[in-house]
């Protein structure tokens, strides 16, 4: 088995942006596998509703089964305690090898990480693979880069793909308004939200 990306994400839905993401990551960074990763959500504003976690993880098995470099893990998603990432990359070395992983991320978290919990270990321990947006804190991001280098010996690649411009929200506001969502998200997610009326009373 060779290199592994684990992208996690709340995914509600999982859209072209994250499909993009992942992608790119497969072709940029040599990997045999993207494990995509649904995040269990917490109680988010009083009265606004999402997706189910069951829910979640159907939509981006679908999109496994079409991609036969995508792999789905439910470590987070049923999960009864809090997830933390250090922890997850943890039990996900037993079964992968902690060499082989690593952990796909957006620009905003990459500067934030090491205020995660643990999150020098993270750092000292684990590969990143970061997703940015063109023109969107691309030095900052740099010198964050060589920062973690510098200071801990992290691993980082950049991705240099065309991340889309896909909002989550814009796409439920649209479903709410009963608005086409094809252009936002893959065929099997536009399908899956409508047989399960997902998103429907978001308010």
């Amino acid at each position: 088995m060779g290199q592994i990306g684990i992208l996690g994400g709340s995914f509600d839905p999982f859209h072209y942006g994250h499909l993009s993401i992942a992608k790119a990551a497969l072709k940029e960074c040599g990997l045999s596998k993207v494990v995509l990763m649904p995040t269990k959500v917490q109680p988010f504003k009083l009265g606004k509703k999402r997706a189910s976690e069951e829910d979640r993880v159907n939509m981006v098995r679908l999109i496994a089964k079409k991609n036969e470099n995508f792999a789905v893990s439910t470590i987070e998603a049923f999960s009864q305690d809090v997830s933390y990432t250090y922890k997850t990359l943890q039990a996900l070395s037993e079964e992968y090898g902690r060499e082989k992983l690593h952990f796909i991320l957006g620009t905003d978290s990459f500067l934030s990480i090491e205020t995660w919990y643990r999150g020098e270990d993270l750092l000292r321990e684990y590969s990143f693979i970061v997703g940015v947006r063109p023109g969107y804190k691309e030095n900052e991001t740099e010198e964050k880069m060589r920062y973690f280098q510098e200071k801990y010996g992290t691993k980082v690649k950049i991705l240099h793909n065309r991340v889309l411009e896909v909002s989550s929200t814009e796409i439920k506001e649209r479903i709410r308004n009963k608005e086409s969502i094809r252009q936002f998200v893959p065929y099997e997610i536009e399908r899956y939200i409508d047989e399960h009326g997902l998103y429907q009373d978001l308010y």
